[in-house]
């Protein structure tokens, strides 16, 4: 293969994967070892922990732990990878082998750090049911969350419907510094909605109220719906849903005509007052049960008031109940018709239930009629057309919006993300990678971000298709000086807290630390959120030198406001000034603010003007400063 230049790609590098597996079951490491070694001298293939894998699964099926550690410290040594250590440990500790558990701990703490050592013996221990040796390990004084360890750990446990293991590690993690509980919590919550198991739900809920944890909208959700799938009360308000957010924001963008109707009643009108103010509070079902006991009275009701009623009842998901006032109305009034809010509700509702082909009917339907959908709602059907695999169904929609000759400010990627989704679906990565890699290598690429995908397979936990994507990010950034793609996937792992994934990322593709415009933006929006410090130190720790402090300390300071975090903010305060950088007016104003909303005296003289004032004042001043570069 060397000789001929036998081009390698992922094909070729799965089949060596499974040529030295299959040497596992005839017991032979040396020949795995030479074969292996010749794979990565020749250069046929990078050394990664899933090639070096096999040659130590050889030693652990034949129950050779000491050969097993050896051989993983000798990869570690050779090619910085350290493969199967977490089993090589559990097998250690349930062998009770104290003097190699002992040197496999000095190795790990010695080459990746005391505490990625204290989280291997901790999962070892847990892996093993020694809980309270676990318990010791994890309140080790200083030990800090890792999320990404432990979001692995969880996986495994869920992957395996290993219950007991993981509820003891989400107990054992109550006191963790900067332990995401809600994030913990959700694990159980995941592998109860797996085994359909409400009791255990609802005794985790008990535990989140005992624990004041605040939960996101997503624990919620997830916790209401195995409540309601086995019949029980959910004891708490469900927040909005996406479809009445789409609901609002499609509503202020019309006025509804005032309904003259000859045939309305006195009586009429008072359902129809009745019936719009439920509709805004929500009470969409309240308000479809007196629909329907007004048309028993043989009370018509104005078209307005009935396209009002399908809104809500499609801001809550409720096709068929939707359709039902659609018959109703059309019995009442001649030649009642969907409204185009409706219509986008309705074509947004069939995608989010995976309804594509209504979806798609319904926006040819309404095309034919002369009437524009919304951006949101053909993003929505293009992505749920993406999630099924069909490409088919995206080229149709692509060349429906192209006859179209309106411009609706569609995405430029909206198109090509999600036709490379719909192929990874389908299982054919080369025809997505092949698509994507057109984009980037063509002359006049702008550069697309194509995070989108990457959160999508990161998130479905599609390794084969993360591996084929990254390989072709790396591709890119080194043959072709292209580093979007690279600098997506960095970023996305980091949003992910996989903080050591992005680490060796950065390591492959240095080029991605010198992408400061897409490091800012990231940056930018983050320090925006709520509860998004961690990210941005992770991306500090990373790439310490990305941006000047007088940029980053700012962005910094308004997370900590964000979060009403006084304490972090004012020791940022006193650390800008240590280090003579200069506290812009912003930051100084948004400080005081936090100052006076704690209830303490402000120690400094706060900036007389609005935020929006000097906010203007630092745009203003970063334009000059561009023109300035550039001339």
């Amino acid at each position: 293969m060397k000789e001929k230049d036998v081009l390698m790609n992922d094909t070729n590098v799965t089949t060596f994967f499974h040529t030295l597996n299959t040497l596992v079951a005839k017991g032979g490491a040396p020949t795995i070892r030479r074969l292996q070694d010749t794979i990565f001298s020749l250069g046929l293939a990078k050394p990664t922990a899933n090639l070096c894998s096999p040659l130590i699964t050889a030693y652990l099926e034949s129950e050779d732990l000491s050969g097993a550690l050896e051989a993983a410290m000798d990869c570690q040594k050779r090619y910085n990878q350290l493969p199967r250590i977490h089993d090589i440990i559990v097998g250690l500790v349930e062998k009770g082998d104290t003097e190699l558990l002992q040197k496999a701990m000095d190795f790990v703490s010695q080459e990746r750090g005391e505490m990625t050592m204290l989280y291997d013996l901790f999962f070892a221990f847990l892996q093993s049911s020694r809980y309270r040796e676990a318990r010791k390990i994890i309140e080790t004084p200083g030990l800090r969350a890792r999320p990404g360890r432990l979001q692995w750990y969880a996986e495994k446990c869920i992957s395996a419907n290993q219950m007991e293991s993981l509820e003891q590690m989400v107990d054992m993690t109550s006191k963790l510094f900067e332990c995401d509980r809600d994030e913990m919590y959700s694990y159980i919550l995941r592998l109860c909605k797996e085994t359909n198991d409400w009791q255990k739900a609802d005794a985790v809920w008990t535990k989140m109220q005992e624990e004041n944890i605040i939960p996101r909208e997503r624990t919620l959700r997830m916790l209401s719906d195995i409540l309601k799938n086995n019949g029980q009360e959910v004891p708490f308000e469900v927040p909005e849903t996406w479809y009445e957010e789409a609901a609002t924001k499609d509503q202020t963008q019309a006025t509804t005509k005032p309904a003259s109707n000859p045939t309305i009643t006195e009586s009429g009108t008072e359902y129809q007052v009745r019936l719009l103010a439920l509709c805004k509070k929500g009470k969409a079902n309240e308000a479809y049960g007196m629909l329907k006991e007004a048309d028993k009275r043989g009370v018509a009701l104005g078209p307005a008031h009935y396209d009002h009623l399908i809104r809500a009842l499609l801001a809550k998901g409720s096709i068929e109940d939707a359709m039902v006032v659609r018959d109703i109305a059309a019995s009442r009034v001649p030649g009642f018709q969907f409204s185009d809010i409706a219509t986008n509700l309705l074509i947004i509702t069939h995608s989010k239930k995976g309804q594509v082909k209504d979806g798609l009917e319904r926006l040819k339907s309404m095309l034919q009629a002369n009437h524009v959908p919304s951006q949101l709602a053909i993003t929505r059907l293009v992505q749920a057309l993406g999630s099924h695999g069909d490409v088919a169904g995206i080229q149709e929609v692509e060349s429906l919006m192209k006859g179209l000759g309106i411009p609706l400010n569609l995405s430029s990627m909206v198109f090509i993300n999600n036709t490379a989704l719909a192929h990874i679906k389908n299982g054919d990565l080369d025809s997505a990678v092949e698509l994507l890699e057109a984009v980037y290598t063509s002359p006049d690429s702008t550069s697309p971000s194509m995070s989108f995908i990457f959160r999508k397979i990161l998130e479905d936990d599609n390794d084969k298709a993360v591996d084929k994507l990254s390989a072709m990010a790396e591709r890119l950034a080194n043959h072709f000086a292209c580093y979007r793609p690279a600098s997506d996937l960095f970023l996305q792992l980091l949003d992910m807290d996989k903080v050591e994934d992005a680490k060796f990322l950065l390591a492959r593709c240095n080029a991605v630390a010198e992408q400061k415009d897409v490091l800012m933006s990231y940056l930018s929006r983050k320090a925006q959120i709520p509860g998004q410090v961690g990210k941005i130190k992770a991306l500090m720790s990373l790439i310490p030198e990305f941006v000047e402090k007088e940029v980053l300390y700012p962005y910094l300071m308004k997370s900590h406001v964000m979060d009403k975090d006084l304490a972090s903010a004012k020791a940022l305060y006193e650390q800008m000034q240590k280090e003579g950088v200069t506290v812009n007016e912003l930051s100084l104003k948004r400080l005081a603010v936090l100052y006076r909303e704690a209830g303490e005296m402000v120690p400094f003289p706060e900036p007389p003007e609005s935020f929006k004032f000097y906010a203007d004042k630092l745009k203003e001043r970063a334009a000059k400063t561009q023109m300035t570069a550039e001339e």
